[in-house]
């Protein structure tokens, strides 16, 4: 199941913002992005 951004914030108690910083320190994995651009995450890529 792809998830967009907004619901991993709300399913783990943090802003968007701190999702996209995450990223850049590397310490989740750069999500696949769809055609439009938005980023798509599995359940499984954040379990880390």
């Amino acid at each position: 199941m792809a998830l967009q951004i907004g619901e991993v914030a709300k399913r783990s108690s943090v802003n968007k913002d701190t999702i996209r910083y995450y990223e850049r320190l590397g310490l989740i994995p750069e999500p696949t992005r769809t055609n439009a651009g938005y980023r798509t995450y599995t359940e499984e890529s954040l379990n880390v």
